[in-house]
C-alpha cells in the first residue's frame, strides 16, 4: 500500500486484496471484491469522489482486462486518436483511461 492509502470504511469484506488511494482528485478503490450467487468473486475499481455525499454512478464494464490501459493494448490507435481530437484528452491525465470504457476523470 502506498503512503496515501486509507481504510476502507468497511464498505467491503476485508479479503486483503483491494486498497484504497486517494490521488488525481479522486477516491480510488481497487481491486473490490463482488461475489455472484453462484460463489465466484469479480474485482471491480470503484472511482468516486473524495468528498462524502450522494452521487450519481455510471457503472461500466468492458471485454478487455481490467486497468490495462488504451496505450497498452492499440498504441497506433490511441496516438492516432490523441493527434486527431486533442479534445479527447483535454482536461485528464488519461491514466485511468481503457478501451471502450468509460474515462472516470471526465
Amino acid at each position: 500500500m502506498s503512503d496515501k492509502s486509507v481504510q476502507l470504511d468497511g464498505l467491503y469484506p476485508n479479503d486483503g486484496q483491494y486498497r484504497q488511494e486517494i490521488r488525481d482528485g479522486m477516491r480510488i478503490d481497487w481491486d473490490v471484491p463482488i461475489r455472484m450467487d453462484d460463489g465466484v468473486v469479480l474485482r471491480c475499481d470503484l472511482y468516486r469522489p473524495i468528498e462524502p455525499g450522494r452521487y450519481p454512478a455510471i457503472l461500466t464494464h468492458g471485454p478487455y482486462a481490467k486497468g490495462k490501459h488504451f496505450d497498452d493494448l492499440f498504441p497506433h490507435a490511441y496516438r492516432k486518436l490523441h493527434a486527431d481530437h486533442p479534445n479527447v484528452s483535454a482536461g485528464s491525465t488519461n491514466m485511468y483511461q481503457v478501451w471502450e470504457c468509460v474515462e472516470p476523470e471526465k
